[in-house]
Parts: structure tokens; sequence; C-alpha cells
């Protein structure tokens, strides 16, 4: 399933890889450092909203509700290079085909983490949990294979491979067609239940293969066409948010896209026109003339923001004294619907996080854990939900009581470790990708 090469395919860019390794960090670090409430403000920086425990930076905006579209725009940096420069190596056939399993490997990898939590959580009952559980089986049981070809260096493992990338694509399509039958059953107003979770992973994989027909767009022209496109996009999913279906169970369609984590398939468009803008951007950066100023375009990005914030502030509702749970209005900013302001304030920040890390593109250095991190996102993420996710469930209730000491010790030792095992794939150039 994955790719293991000495040489990486794309020059290295130093922000992309520290923007990259600090948005991973985080997402990592936080969701542990979360498991342990002696150690205060740190454990509550990876609630989302809308938590009264979370720590939040405008009306229903936590920090850690940033994460994901951070992860989407390290996504649309090199989008457009990696898929530019495998085309020019393979062929347009053959490089669609790649990016088409590349990101339904990324759903199924997404469905395979939610199976393994469906069986610590003994959901054998449910016929449709059951079947995500029994391909999560396969898939397990197919990758230890793959790694004992790998130990033992077995000469046609890379054929092997090949069908274990292909087999948990197939496990994506799987996924993608439930979510998209909840979603329309939700629209019809067949049902109010939710079939299953769409969280981080999918919405990558769901994002990516979204926008693949508008990264192909070449030229000028097809750079503003790709402007065009994801405006519009978000302009649609904005009217499709903010109106109510008269035959569905909810009392409006925020609430309907809300019911599942992260807004489902249904949200995953709004995703899908965050990664396109961010091609758009990523672009602009890239050919800009003065290294050290952002591009004229997202001077204008600013502006857009500024006045759906000063909307969101003038229309909360009067007395608002947290928040928490504050939905304005006028475009409120909701999360967990992807709703069309929370997609443009989390992708203005995003990008001003980006062009910080821009400025010090020049800075090399020996010490560079997060460009060390930056280089293996996915691979630390299993990682992290395989020996993160391993200690939380055998320790929860031990760590829920550790003191402030120990409690920062054990997230010390547990992120040095990861850091070290960045940096040693780092030192040996091995890049592992899908």
């Amino acid at each position: 399933m994955a790719n293991e090469t000495n040489a990486p395919a794309l020059q290295r860019v130093p922000s992309i890889d520290r923007f990259r390794g600090f948005v991973i960090f985080c997402m990592i670090v936080f969701q542990f450092v979360e498991k342990f409430p002696s150690l205060g403000l740190a454990a509550r920086l990876a609630i989302h909203s809308p938590n009264e425990n979370a720590v939040y930076l405008l009306p229903n905006l936590a920090l850690a509700d940033l994460i994901a579209p951070a992860f989407i725009l390290a996504i649309g940096l090199t989008y457009i290079p990696s898929l530019t420069r495998r085309i020019e190596k393979y062929g347009k056939k053959a490089a669609v085909l790649h990016f088409v399993r590349r990101y339904l490997v990324l759903i199924g990898i997404g469905i395979t983490m939610d199976g393994v939590n469906d069986i610590l959580d003994g959901k054998f009952d449910q016929p449709l949990c059951l079947m995500f559980i029994i391909l999560t089986a396969l898939v397990l049981v197919l990758s230890i294979v793959g790694l004992i070809l790998k130990l033992f260096k077995v000469k046609t493992r890379a054929k092997y491979y090949n069908f274990l990338a292909w087999f948990v694509a197939f496990v994506g399509i799987v996924g993608v067609v439930v979510a998209a039958v909840n979603a329309v059953m939700f629209v019809t107003g067949k049902t109010s239940h939710s079939f299953g979770h769409w969280v981080v992973l999918h919405h990558i994989g769901f994002a990516g293969l979204f926008a693949l027909p508008f990264a192909l767009m070449k030229g000028r022209r097809g750079h503003w066409l790709r402007l065009v496109c994801g405006v519009v996009v978000l302009a649609l999913f904005a009217v499709f948010h903010e109106s109510d279906l008269p035959n569905d169970l909810f009392n409006s369609n925020r609430e309907l896209i809300d019911e599942v984590a992260d807004g489902g398939f249904i949200g995953g468009f709004a995703f899908g026109a965050m990664l396109i803008l961010y091609m758009f951007f990523a672009e602009e950066f890239r050919n800009r003339k003065n290294k050290y100023l952002p591009p004229l375009a997202f001077g204008v990005f600013a502006l857009v923001t500024a006045g759906v914030l000063t909307g969101v502030f003038l229309t909360l509702p009067e007395g608002t004294a947290s928040w928490a749970g504050a939905l304005s209005s006028f475009l409120p900013i909701n999360k967990g619907s992807e709703s069309p302001s929370y997609v443009i304030i989390t992708g203005f920040i995003s990008l001003l996080a980006f062009y910080i890390f821009e400025l010090f593109n020049g800075l090399k250095i020996a010490f560079d854990p997060l460009a060390w991190w930056g280089k293996n996102p996915i691979l630390l993420y299993c990682i992290e939900f395989a020996v993160i996710g391993g200690l939380n469930a055998a320790l929860e209730d031990t760590f829920k009581t550790l003191p402030y000491l120990p409690a920062a010790a054990v997230v010390i030792v547990v992120t040095a470790a990861l850091t070290v095992l960045a940096y040693i794939l780092s030192k040996k150039k091995i890049i592992i990708k899908l």
C-alpha cells in the first residue's frame, strides 16, 4: 500500500515540510495530552467546539477546529506539482488513476481505524458495523502479511503491495457509497440516524477526489478557473447549508449536516471547495515575486474574511456570554456542519499560518523536528493511532487520575519517541507515500 523511496519525488520545500509537520504534531500530541486532565489548559487544546471546556478563538470556533483545515492546506500546497510531475513521468491516465487510488486509500484507512474502534466498542450486533469490522479485519491481516513479506524481502512483494493498496481503496469505495446513501436518506427524510463516522482522513480523501478534475486545469486560465469553481462550489454549499428542506427530519439543513461527525458526506463538499481554493492560493504563493510579502489575492481574501467575521459578530444572539455553541444568524461558524463561514475563516487562518512559515523558508538548521514530522505525516498518524490509541485503551482510567508531573513525563516521553522515529526516517531519507 505504501511506496518506500530513498529519493523524494519533488524538491522538498522547508516551509511546506515544517507547516505539515506542525499540523500533524498538533493533531497527534494534542489528542494525547487531552487524556490527562491534570495538565490543565494543555489538556483542553484538543477539545472541539461546541464543548464549553474548549479553548475558543472566535464564537463557536475552538483552537482544535483549525487542525483539519490546516491539514487540507498541507495537501493543497503540493497537489498540483505532484500531479504534474506524475503526468510528465507516467502519462495522464496513469497519474489520474494513481491519485484516485491514493485518496480512496486514505478513506479506506479512515474506515479501518473506525472499524478498530467498533471492535473495541463491541459493536458486533450492528449489521453495518459488522460489515466494516470484517473489512477492517481483512485489511489488518493483509497488512501483517505485507510486513512479513517485507521482513523476508520476498521478491514479488511489490505486486502484493499493489493488491493491498487496491483492496484498501475498495474499502474506501464502500465507505463512500455507505456515506452517500446515508446522505440521500437524510435529504429525503428516510432517516435521521447516521450510519457511521466521517472524520479527518475521510474528508481528506473525499476532498482529494473531488478536487482532482480542477487540478487538471492547465495554464493561467485553469488557475483562475480553479478560483471561480472553488467559490461557486462553496456558494452552492452555502445555499444548501442555510436552507431548510421540506421533507427531511431536521429543523434546518445545518442540523442535517451536523448529524454526522464533521458534516459527513455532504460536509465533504465544503472541504472539497476548500481544497480547490487552497490549490489556487498555493500557486499564488509559489509564483509571487517578493518572497517576503503575501500575494495580492491573499490580501483580498483577508478583506472577505473580515467581512464575514463582522457579519458573525453583529448577528450573535443578544446577551451572548460564552463563545461555546454561540451561533450567529448570519453564516454561523460551525465545525460540525462545515459551515461556509467556518471554511472561509479557518482557510484564511491556515494560509496565514503557512505564510509565517514561508518567511523562514531560507532558514537551514540541523535540529528541525517539524520538518522531520512533515516528511512522513500519514505514517506517523497511523503509528499514533496504533501506539497512542493502544495506550489510551489500556491505561485510560490511569491517565485520567495521573498527577501533573507524571502526566507531563508520559507525554514528553511519547512525543520524544515519535520525534526520534521521524528523525530516523528523515535521516535515512525514507519517505512513506501512498
